[in-house]
């Protein structure tokens, strides 16, 4: 149950925007905005004066200035809960705004229940992304996971294979028919790909981008990626 007439800070780029928020919420009797100012360093100040209880962010598109943005928000005012409308993102961004910390994420072309019911979860201390963003947020993991499958050659796949079951570098160039040297060689260019510093971060590498298909027992027996 929510709390009689929660509080609404509204950071905006576009002042008609801003008024049709405005109007909208405002329509609820359990919603009160508290005003709002252009985003920027404006809002930072005002947010020192009040205790809304959400900062709604409106943006007309989420760039790397936006971001640091976000992420001035969320440090400076951790216990209230930013909720951000803007235009999908782009270019494998939708990730990099979540990870600023905001409580909820809804797009521009989403209706009004979508709005309240992000206002209502975040209130309750709840994340909330609307079904577009979701998506695109599994889109962005799905071209992650792609894109770590094809980082690595097949030679290299398969020493990977063999050095997660155990095998020694002597062991893997005789059944791959090449030198020891060449199999050092592979190994060494194998955690300088993945960013691995030891043995057992190339493990745990293989086995979450599902690089390997049996093995995972016997070197984790709680893994979360089974």
């Amino acid at each position: 149950m929510l709390k009689p007439e929660i509080e609404i800070f509204i950071g905006y780029d576009n002042r008609l925007f801003y008024d049709a928020l405005t109007s909208l919420i405002s329509s609820k009797d359990q919603y009160k905005v508290l005003g709002g100012l252009e985003n920027g360093d404006n809002v930072l100040e005002q947010l020192k004066l009040n205790q809304a209880d959400v900062i709604l962010i409106e943006l007309e598109f989420p760039n790397k200035k936006s971001i640091e943005y976000l992420k001035t928000l969320n440090t400076e005012f951790p216990d209230r809960k930013v909720l951000l409308i803007a235009p999908i993102c782009h270019n494998g961004n939708t990730s990099i705004v979540i990870e600023t910390g905001i409580c909820g994420f809804i797009l521009k072309k989403c209706n009004r229940e979508d709005l309240f019911n992000a206002i209502e979860h975040v209130v309750e201390g709840k994340k909330y992304y609307c079904s577009n963003i979701t998506q695109h947020i599994l889109k962005e993991y799905h071209n992650l996971k792609e894109r770590d499958k094809q980082l690595l050659s097949h030679r290299e796949t398969q020493i990977l294979q063999k050095l997660v079951n155990g095998n020694s570098n002597k062991k893997i160039a005789f059944e791959l028919t090449i030198s020891e040297s060449t199999v050092k060689t592979h190994r060494k260019n194998l955690m300088s790909k993945v960013g691995a510093y030891n043995l057992l971060t190339l493990v745990r590498y293989a086995c979450r981008n599902n690089l390997i298909e049996h093995g995972r027992d016997t070197f984790c027996l709680s893994c979360p990626y089974k």
